[in-house]
């Protein structure tokens, strides 16, 4: 009968294990010495069962021999099996085993993990021998596995001085590389291995894969060419994806560069995308989605596209990767959200980063892109919610010792600074403005503090306030987009032309792909476009003081602007009205001229009445900018349109002239107070003052409660005129205008408007009498461009002590284009 190897083998264990079975007295250290060169020789044969069961056996016979100890370790060890190699060692006193043995037992524990117990057996190795540079190397290595990388780093910086020769330092400095993903150390590593051994394969192959992951593809490919047997094609492509990855992650740091030149910042980033065109070549349009490498290298275009603002093209891959079922990483799901965000669609935008954070919930750049989102749909409670609960998570501004300023955590200020902004962008303009100078006063020299408090105060009206810090933070950063859009702005504020032309244009050519400098240049073609303003009411009175029936019609078309302060106009104007003693209507058309500059805007106007009694009006206007706050107008209109249509009627026409000054703090509360004197021909003099008080008292995202107090009075000179002429007159009222924003997407909103109003009219003669008003309107803004707006009112008014009822129907039109 032919035996088998592995049945002798199984034999031989049999007549072994008989053979031992004789007492432990009658064996002699001669029998146990060959027994034990018998299973050591089987172990270096590989024949570990039988090495095992033989040693297993002699253990048990000669339990204090720590050498036959020892061996049946460091077999169990060959035999990969650690953890038997440490419970043979449990009960005994390692210390009294040989350096060798202590050894393998230091890695056995370092294999199961047990990191104290393989730290604490090399330490007694280098306590025996502190030159024993293999526990020294093992001891790092288990520093290592257990993720102390500054540990393992140290020691081996010392190592290598020690030891500049030595293969093993190297490959553990190699080791800690890959662990700790350092590319540079491994590339350190096995760049020292190759100069030591040039043949040294496998320090190449990690090399080459070091080389291409820190995007020195170049070197990569020449050690390819040195080293064929070392990497194999699939590594080389890995290598060339390796390097578009790399060029698109710096392509994406460049974002967050502020210092960069406009010339730079895409340079990467179209390296990393001619880059994967050379390694994909294939149809972008109709990538081969069920191949894995193609995949992954639609991942990495999108990421890229992102970064070199071509959105649609990141859509258009988001939705090949849905039709295809793909299941996407957040960061991709993050490029694909910030794509529709930049498109302006929002909605697909939030599914996209909820789908992302349920991958990923504590990413914080995906929270706050998800708060820009809430902010476009004007979701401003769920936004500031999602805010407040990021920026209570991050770690709390570092006080220092003796100093009032705090040292800022950056991702808890960019928290902060969002979740004052959200009060801002819900028109919580004073809350945002006190919350903002507590943060400046943590942290006075932070220059985004400073940016932002300036941008809170332009939207709060106070531009030279603004611009004063615009240029400060362009002068300290002079390459922040941001300032320099912001300073932009604040010319076209401010009225600026050839400053703002400048600027705007120089911003759109450096950064045309940015959404601030975009919606900079597109304010600028607004405010160079011609414009169509007309405006209209009809109104209905029981009584007869200015007419049963009136109608009122305003129309005024402006050139585009010319000379950078100019514009042209054409206007008309038209009223008609029924009398008791007849109907009566008049058209004004006539041309003007605007001058604007940052201080005046100054108008001057012909109009030519179609009736021949009334002279030509010629009219002079006046507006004067003190500062932030205080500014003044003032007008003289010869031949006034706005002399009573009755007393036009009769043939009298009158010369007024105004000044009028207002004075407000933000835009919450503004006081005004104004003069003006009419003379007619007909010798009467109408002398006349106004107060008014503006106060808002309530502002949420979608409704607004403002507070119109007015005060009225007149005097006239003359009695027995034509048209309606108090003798003297009183009026005083307030009203509640109420205001709310049913729907806003971007520039396109519906706003309805209630104002409800009471007050009382005194006249000289005729006593006093209550007065109301009710009016409720539309308004619709389409775009930047185009707004409408219509409504009804109804208010009660006595007249010559006659109370007479209205109905007004209304109407605005403004277009740009």
């Amino acid at each position: 009968m032919q035996l088998t190897h592995k049945k002798l083998s199984r034999l031989a264990i049999l007549l072994l294990v008989l053979s031992q079975g004789i007492s432990s007295g009658a064996a002699n250290g001669e029998e146990i010495g060959q027994q034990r060169q018998f299973a050591l020789q089987q172990a270096k044969l590989g024949q570990y069962d039988l090495a095992l069961t033989s040693l297993r056996g002699l253990v048990a016979q000669a339990p204090q021999d720590m050498g036959i100890l020892a061996d049946y370790i460091v077999v169990l060890s060959w035999a990969k099996q650690p953890q038997n190699a440490l419970d043979v060692a449990k009960n005994i006193d390692v210390n009294k085993l040989p350096s060798y043995a202590l050894n393998v037992l230091a890695k056995a524990a370092r294999d199961t993990k047990a990191y104290d117990k393989a730290l604490s057996i090399y330490t007694a190795l280098l306590t025996r021998d502190a030159t024993n540079i293999d526990a020294a190397i093992g001891r790092i290595l288990t520093w290592v596995d257990a993720g102390d990388y500054v540990k393992s780093e140290t020691e081996l910086s010392i190592l290598r001085q020690l030891y500049p020769q030595n293969v093993a330092v190297y490959q553990a400095l190699s080791y800690l590389g890959e662990q700790s993903r350092q590319p540079i150390l491994v590339l350190d590593a096995n760049s020292r291995l190759i100069a030591l051994n040039e043949q040294d394969v496998q320090a190449a192959k990690l090399l080459i894969k070091a080389a291409g992951e820190l995007g020195a593809t170049q070197q990569a490919f020449e050690l390819d060419k040195k080293y064929p047997q070392a990497v194999d094609a699939a590594r080389i492509a890995a290598i060339k994806n390796d390097e578009a990855a790399n060029l698109i992650r710096w392509g994406t740091q460049n974002k967050y560069v502020p210092n960069l030149l406009p010339a730079e910042r895409f340079a990467e980033t179209d390296r990393a995308l001619a880059k994967l065109n050379e390694v994909c070549k294939c149809d972008w349009a109709k990538p081969n989605l069920t191949d894995a490498r193609t995949k992954n290298l639609v991942f990495d275009r999108m990421v890229a596209l992102r970064d070199r603002h071509r959105m649609a093209e990141v859509a258009q891959h988001y939705q090949q990767l849905l039709q295809a079922k793909i299941d996407m990483p957040a960061y991709v799901l993050n490029a694909a959200g910030d794509a529709y965000l930049y498109l302006r669609q929002p909605e697909m935008a939030l599914l996209v980063y909820n789908a992302s954070l349920a991958k990923v919930p504590d990413n914080v750049e995906t929270s706050f892109s998800k708060f820009y989102t809430l902010i476009e749909l004007e979701k401003y409670a769920d936004a500031t919610q999602l805010i407040q609960q990021q920026a209570a998570l991050l770690k709390p501004y570092r006080n220092r010792p003796k100093n009032p300023i705090v040292r800022l955590q950056d991702e808890k200020f960019e928290a902060d600074n969002k979740a004052y902004f959200a009060k801002a962008y819900g028109d919580d303009l004073d809350g945002a403005e006190a919350l903002f100078t507590k943060l400046a006063n943590t942290g006075p020299m932070n220059d985004s503090i400073k940016l932002s408090m300036a941008e809170i105060w332009r939207w709060r009206g106070w531009h030279n306030r603004a611009q004063q810090q615009f240029k400060q933070s362009v002068k300290d950063q002079p390459l922040s987009v941001q300032a320099k859009t912001d300073l932009a702005n604040s010319r076209i504020d401010l009225r600026e032309w050839q400053q703002a032309d400048t600027e705007t244009k120089v911003l759109l050519s450096q950064y045309p792909e940015n959404s601030a400098v975009r919606a900079l240049d597109k304010r600028w073609q607004h405010h160079n476009m011609r414009e169509f303003k007309l405006e209209g009411a009809s109104n209905e009175s029981s009584g007869g003081a200015f007419g049963s029936r009136y109608k009122d019609a305003r129309a005024a078309l402006y050139s585009a602007p010319f000379n950078t302060n100019y514009r042209a106009f054409v206007q008309t104007g038209y009223q008609q009205s029924t009398f008791t003693e007849g109907n009566a209507s008049i058209l004004y058309p006539g041309v003007g001229l605007e001058y604007t500059d940052p201080a005046w805007r100054i108008t001057g106007a012909v109009n030519q009445p179609n009736r021949s009694n009334v002279g030509t009006e010629l009219s002079l206007s006046a507006d004067y900018r003190h500062d932030d706050h205080l500014s003044t107008s003032a007008l003289l209109d010869l031949n006034s349109s706005q002399m009573p249509l009755r007393g036009l009627r009769a043939g009298v026409s009158g010369n007024l002239a105004r000044l009028q000054t207002s004075y407000r703090w933000s835009e919450l509360t503004k006081v005004g107070a104004g003069v003006a004197v009419m003379n007619m021909q007909d010798n009467n003099v109408r002398k006349s003052l106004s107060l008014s008080l503006d106060r808002r008292l309530i502002t949420t995202p979608r409704y607004k409660l403002t507070m119109n107090v007015r005060a009225d009075a007149s005097n006239n000179s003359e009695n027995n005129v034509t048209y309606f002429n108090p003798r003297q007159d009183l009026e005083y009222g307030l009203v509640l205008d109420n205001e709310w924003t049913l729907w806003r997407h971007y520039e396109r909103s519906f706003t309805h408007r209630l104002q409800l109003g009471a007050g009382n009219y005194s006249q000289k003669n005729f006593g006093n009498d209550n007065t109301w008003l009710a009016s409720y309107e539309h308004q619709w803004k389409w775009d930047d461009r185009l707004e409408l707006t219509y409504g009804v009112m109804r208010n009660s008014h006595p007249f010559d002590g006659v109370k007479e009822n209205f109905t007004q129907y209304f109407g605005r039109l403004n277009f740009l284009f």
